[in-house]
């Protein structure tokens, strides 16, 4: 018995250490979550403003001018696309990461 339980364990072992493929989750290509900077600035090819947004995705609550200072707290990815979280008015918005230049 005490065998049986031996070889199994090694089995199981040698399959999660080298059988097994890895992970292809999300968390394998995630961003590092930025906790606070203030020298970000507003992107872009072209003088259309950005939009900024009341969540990832979410309904357009303004918009900003390519050139604009921002402070940037943090990232999420909602449908593939990553979102920067801002300091907007009184409180905070969402932008699109792709037109946010930090540091």
């Amino acid at each position: 018995m005490k065998f049986l339980l031996v070889a199994t364990m090694g089995v199981a072992m040698f399959l999660g250490t080298f059988a097994l493929p890895s992970s292809t989750s999300a968390s394998t290509t995630a961003k590092p979550v930025v906790l606070m900077q203030d020298d970000c600035v507003v992107t872009g090819n072209n003088d259309i403003p950005l939009r900024v947004r009341a969540t990832p995705g979410g309904r357009v609550i303004g918009s900003l001018r390519v050139g604009s200072n921002i402070k940037a707290w943090d990232i999420q990815t909602k449908n593939g696309v990553d979102w920067t979280k801002i300091s907007w008015k009184r409180g905070y918005g969402w932008v699109a990461t792709e037109f946010v230049s930090c540091g």
